[in-house]
């Protein structure tokens, strides 16, 4: 099997377009021996670094698929305080819609509170410290040799310890609608607001061949002009320039169709998104093969 890494985007629910990918992959003896991911990406990244098996990946999908409303934690008190707080001009302490709390829980019992470095795969998870704009890198890949240049990237900093749970729901805590995490003094924030497809840093850590897979979508306007719309919208707009700005330098980018109406929270596409991920990437199994052929 050929060494490689496999680079995930982030997206929201859409996320479980990656759970496919994996699922294709593992059929034909393909699964990367490095992986990386940003947002949603992170999460399903985290989950297979840890040695979760792909099949309880897959029923993981269809728990959160039936259940995972009940999983978002709303900021009550904070929302109730804000408006106060801002016609009295005072400070505000609203940072998130959802306090994220139930979800974190959850990532920490799937992944049974093991920390980064004791995960069995190559894992690189980035998340954005908001006060100091700091692109924040947590991986294991330093217990293999990393070139310098990777050290000395600008505005970058790497980080090598954490509890993979935390990391998982940093990097997955989309401003303004998830509250910022703490972790190591950073204050932490959605990996995609700097690179919502991290290939770039998974190869300065060494990896040299990577497959990317992007769930960005052609743009559709919001179906409502609700904060939570109006934010991932905003924020998936965003990524794509960064994307479309940025010379990633992987080997193949994979771009699975992603079910009309999915977006942040909606769990109800979830399993139609893992489904289109494996269609897709069964349809692209020749061309997966070629080049893994050509780099061995």
């Amino acid at each position: 099997m050929a060494d490689y890494g496999l680079a995930l985007a982030g997206g929201g629910t859409r996320g479980a377009v990656h759970v496919g990918v994996l699922t294709a992959l593992e059929e034909n003896g393909l699964l990367p021996t490095q992986v990386a991911g940003a947002s949603a990406g992170s999460i399903v990244a985290g989950l297979y670094a840890s040695g979760m098996d792909i099949g309880k990946m897959r029923d993981t999908v269809r728990w959160l698929a039936a259940h995972g409303e009940n999983y978002i934690d709303p900021n009550i008190i904070g929302v109730i305080l804000f408006l106060p707080q801002v016609l009295l001009h005072r400070k505000t302490s609203l940072m998130g819609l959802i306090k994220g709390n139930r979800l974190s829980d959850f990532l920490c019992d799937l992944t049974e509170g093991i920390e980064i470095q004791d995960c069995k795969k190559g894992l690189l998870i980035p998340a954005v410290d908001i006060n100091s704009g700091n692109t924040v890198v947590f991986t294991n890949l330093f217990q293999e040799k990393v070139p310098m240049s990777a050290l000395r990237e600008e505005n970058v900093r790497w980080q090598k310890n954490g509890l993979l749970c935390d990391i998982m729901m940093a990097s997955s805590s989309v401003p303004a609608v998830f509250c910022p995490r703490q972790i190591n003094g950073f204050m932490l924030v959605d990996g995609g607001v700097t690179n919502n497809l991290p290939v770039d840093l998974l190869i300065s850590t060494g990896v040299s061949n990577v497959i990317a897979v992007d769930i960005g979508e052609a743009y559709e306007m919001p179906k409502d002009h609700s904060i939570m719309e109006i934010s991932f919208h905003s924020f998936s707009i965003m990524s794509r320039e960064l994307k479309d700005c940025r010379s990633s330098g992987e080997i193949l980018l994979l771009k699975p169709p992603i079910p009309k109406g999915s977006g942040l929270l909606t769990f109800e596409f979830m399993e139609e998104c893992m489904e289109s991920g494996y269609l897709y990437t069964k349809k692209m199994m020749p061309r997966i093969k070629h080049i893994l052929e050509k780099i061995k």
